[in-house]
């Protein structure tokens, strides 16, 4: 008899060894925190060209013929002097920094001489002659932060081309003073017609109320995969007026958040809607911001997907320490307070289910989705302590870890196409246009919902608005 029941007791504890130990963890509980960012924001660059030579073309349509005239020997102090002047040749206009510099080319008519009353008798002797200058001038043009612009016109002097003189009475008389009087005369004339014209071209509160309304508008960049830009703009930093290559130049830069939302369903954490227009700021003169622009989006990497990658390549995966091993018999990823929680079920020496936690993380070699800090879960690792030390090892935890690894290159590549390729030359409206590329993508920071993982994708690049009046 006491053999028999040696073997039973034998038989009996082989039966139970083999059972495996059961795992008596609790269970990390499922929470998600709402879906929604913040994006941080940045300068979208705009532009206005005007060229010189439309200025130009505009002041001699309007500044030619008869400039100045003088038809009486008796004005001016009885100073015995008629003049004409006609503007010969077309005016040139330059423009360097802020001041615009010209020179206007005038032919002159003179009638002078002398009118003498002495004794009873009068003597006088009158000349007509022609000659030709060429007069000087500069104006500085300033912008002010109600868009208005300010011009200040001064004469910088002249240069004779054909000096007019004249011998009367047996004496040279030199009428090149006559250049004094035509160019204080021209000044106020030129004056008025350049500060007319550079407000006409540079009238830049128009296009700028229009960019400024148009960029608030959402805006679809692909009927195929839903994507909006939506860009909420905050102030306007802008540069003085300046000139290079024969174009006047304004340049600013919008502040403000931008953001390209795919509007799949499980993809939505920004409402695209029309909203109140913010009016156009006062405009914040000094050094506009490097152009570099950050354009925010999100796509969504669904537990379905994290889950079937996971089972596929640790489904049925067998891990061994000695003479103990287990079977991974299924794995599934879910949320929890913040963390990524990996739900492992067991089966052979340890019989039940583990849990892992982690916080994803972007591997930017790769262009993949990892879990950096994964560990066991608290309780998970005080029963492992207690009753499987042998499972505690490092071993298989970097098994799993290994294997945690998605591959959302597809995605980022699917932002990136979507931005260069219809964000070139996007016309809001007539004359005013929306251009962007980024060379530069990359996640910075993710969100744990009910629908899955969703990485907060930055985008770095150019975006600019380019108005041609």
């Amino acid at each position: 008899m006491n053999r028999i029941h040696l073997a039973f007791t034998a038989i009996a504890l082989i039966l139970l060894s083999s059972c495996g130990t059961s795992v008596k963890v609790q269970r990390p509980p499922e929470t998600y925190t709402p879906a929604s960012f913040t994006p941080r924001n940045s300068v979208i660059s705009m532009s206005t060209q005007v060229k010189v030579s439309d200025i130009q073309k505009r002041i001699n349509q309007e500044f030619s013929g008869l400039i100045y005239e003088d038809n009486s020997l008796d004005n001016n102090n009885k100073d015995n002097l008629m003049v004409k002047a006609w503007k010969q040749g077309d005016i040139r206009l330059e423009m360097n920094g802020n001041t615009l510099t010209y020179k206007v080319p005038l032919k002159l008519w003179i009638k002078a001489g002398f009118n003498i009353q002495k004794f009873g008798l009068t003597l006088s002797d009158y000349r007509e002659l022609n000659g030709a200058l060429s007069l000087s001038f500069s104006t500085s043009v300033k912008l002010n932060d109600d868009w208005t612009v300010t011009t200040k016109t001064n004469a910088d002097g002249y240069e004779w081309i054909t000096t007019p003189s004249v011998r009367i009475g047996g004496m040279d008389f030199s009428v090149k003073f006559v250049a004094d009087i035509v160019l204080q005369a021209t000044l106020k004339k030129v004056g008025s017609i350049i500060d007319e014209s550079i407000k006409e071209y540079l009238n830049l509160r128009p296009y700028a109320q229009q960019a400024w309304e148009l960029a608030q508008k959402p805006l679809l960049l692909n009927e195929t995969y839903n994507a909006w830009l939506q860009i909420t703009p905050s102030k306007l930093i802008s540069s003085n007026l300046t000139a290079d290559n024969g174009y006047i130049t304004h340049k600013s830069g919008i502040t403000g958040a931008i953001v390209v939302d795919v509007k799949s369903k499980e993809n939505q954490l920004h409402e695209i809607s029309e909203k109140p227009l913010k009016p156009l700021p006062a405009l914040l003169i000094g050094e506009v911001p490097v152009d570099q622009t950050t354009i925010f989006t999100y796509v969504t990497v669904p537990y379905t997907e994290l889950n079937s990658q996971a089972a596929a390549y640790l489904k049925g995966k067998e891990f061994s320490y000695g003479k103990r091993s287990v079977v991974i018999e299924d794995l599934r990823i879910y949320g929890s307070e913040g963390s990524i929680v990996a739900e492992t079920r067991l089966s052979g020496s340890l019989t039940g289910t583990i849990y892992f936690r982690g916080r994803p993380e972007y591997n930017s070699i790769d262009s993949s989705l990892t879990v950096q800090d994964f560990d066991y879960d608290i309780s998970t690792k005080n029963f492992l302590v207690k009753s499987a030390s042998w499972l505690y090892q490092d071993g298989f935890r970097r098994m799993i870890a290994k294997e945690l690894n998605w591959s959302i290159a597809k995605e980022m590549g699917m932002v990136k196409k979507l931005i260069n390729n219809n964000l070139q030359n996007y016309e809001l409206t007539e004359g005013v246009y929306l251009n962007g590329s980024v060379n530069r993508i990359e996640p910075t920071s993710f969100l744990i919902t009910s629908e899955g993982i969703i990485p907060e994708i930055r985008a770095s690049g150019k975006l600019g608005i380019d108005i041609k009046p």
